[in-house]
């Protein structure tokens, strides 16, 4: 075997190096593609659990879960409540927890504040929407009124 030979054979060798490392690339940028599909999917799950829990709140806000009927109907709701939850779990979604009932920026949208020296500012008063995460990808910040 020659040098032109093995030069030959090196040349092929680094082509076929960098085809490989474009179709890894074009692999990833595919992966990365699919990923923000799912994630926009899931998304829109969120909100359809939005709205359930919106309705449920309603009913019982408005008392109308006190008849027979009512509760029938808002059983039924619930269980498509719970089958939304299912899929979002299956997919790895989770509701973003704060155990130390603390903003967090990373996780939260301040949407209102209340004053109280008794408390420590940053405080959680109340979650005004659900935040929720998939792996290390935030889908939807929690949207909190703190203390300050």
């Amino acid at each position: 075997m020659g040098i032109s030979t093995i030069n030959e054979i090196a040349g092929l060798v680094a082509k076929l190096q960098n085809e490989n490392l474009a179709l890894i690339h074009r692999n990833e940028k595919q992966a990365k593609q699919n990923e923000d599909k799912i994630n926009e999917v899931l998304s829109d799950f969120i909100e359809v659990l939005d709205t359930f829990e919106w309705a449920e709140n309603a009913i019982k806000e408005r008392g109308l879960d006190q008849s027979q009927i009512s509760t029938k109907a808002i059983t039924r709701l619930l269980a498509a409540k719970t089958k939304t939850i299912a899929v979002l779990e299956r997919h790895g979604v989770k509701r973003i927890d704060f155990p130390d009932n603390m903003y967090d920026e990373r996780f939260c949208n301040v949407v209102g504040t209340e004053r109280d020296s008794s408390q420590k500012s940053g405080a959680i008063v109340s979650i005004k929407k659900e935040g929720y995460i998939r792996g290390d990808r935030v889908l939807r910040l929690a949207d909190v009124v703190v203390y300050r």
